[in-house]
Formats: structure tokens, C-alpha cells, sequence
């Protein structure tokens, strides 16, 4: 391979793993988390869900979301699916909170409610989320999946 091939193969390298098209070496990826999740009050329409998203810029750079999307699963059951496009921009070194509302997904409810059922005693679901935020000047979108357990806790009925 000539010299100017080889430099030229190097300029590629270094252009397509560079950080996130921004021009910034020391660009972070942000940081996403699941901050709360909740029973909306409802309006006499099918229940709705809300999730609450921390969102932390580490970089001096502000942080443009275009669009995210997202699933739940509870129990392995999917129960709420949605998308946005109204989503705040992240000012560098600091955070923003992203609340979702979305309707539960009637199918996966009556399948969580019938195992439910039939396994009496149980004081936790799993859950796991996924998301996916498309972020201007990232060539790829910010995957988030947090698996855990909602613990219920106990009620004392007393005698």
C-alpha cells in the first residue's frame, strides 16, 4: 500500500472514530436514567403511566434531543409504548428531567393481571425499560435498558 493510500486510510479512521461529529475529542456520552414512574390520575379514559427521565450533559456542549422513543415491560409483559418530540435541550454540564405520559397497553394488562392471579403472595414485579434518544450531531442514538424490581409494600389491615 502507497504512502497516500496509508494517510488516507488513517483520515478515515480517525474521522469515524472520532467522538460525535461535533468536533469535541473529550465528548461524554450522556447520561440516561429512570427517575420515577407512577399511576397518572385518571380522566375516566384507559389508565395512563407516567416516567419520569434524568437526563445529565457532561459536556460543554449543549445537548439537542430530536426525538425519543420507549417500551416497559413488566413480567416480561409489554405494557406501555410510546414516542416524543418535544423534548428540551440540555445545557451543558447540567441535567433536565424528561416526563413521558402514556397509555397502559390493555393486552399486556390482562396478561400481567392473569399471572398475577395465580402466583398469590407476590410483593415485586420486574421491570425492564428501554428507550432510545436521537440526539442531533451523534451519528447513533443513546440506548438506555434499566431492568429492575418494583417492590409493593405490605398493608397491615390490623385486627
Amino acid at each position: 500500500m502507497n504512502r497516500a493510500r496509508r494517510l488516507a486510510l488513517l483520515a478515515l479512521v480517525a474521522l469515524l472514530t472520532g467522538c460525535s461529529g461535533k468536533g469535541d475529542l473529550a465528548f461524554e456520552p450522556p447520561v440516561v436514567s429512570l427517575s420515577s414512574f407512577g399511576l397518572v390520575p385518571g380522566d375516566g379514559k384507559a389508565p395512563r403511566i407516567a416516567i419520569g427521565l434524568r437526563v445529565v450533559n457532561p459536556n460543554g456542549t449543549p445537548l439537542r434531543m430530536r426525538g425519543l422513543s420507549y417500551a416497559v415491560s413488566l413480567e416480561g409483559h409489554r405494557m406501555i409504548t410510546g414516542v416524543t418530540s418535544r423534548l428540551s435541550e440540555v445545557p451543558p454540564y447540567s441535567e433536565t428531567e424528561v416526563e413521558l405520559n402514556s397509555p397502559i397497553d390493555l393486552i399486556g394488562s390482562i396478561r400481567l393481571f392473569n399471572e398475577i392471579i395465580n402466583t398469590p403472595g407476590r410483593d415485586r414485579l420486574k421491570y425492564s425499560l428501554n428507550a432510545r434518544i436521537d440526539v442531533d450531531g451523534m451519528l447513533a442514538p443513546l440506548r438506555l435498558v434499566e431492568d429492575g424490581e418494583l417492590v409493593f409494600t405490605q398493608l397491615d389491615t390490623g385486627p
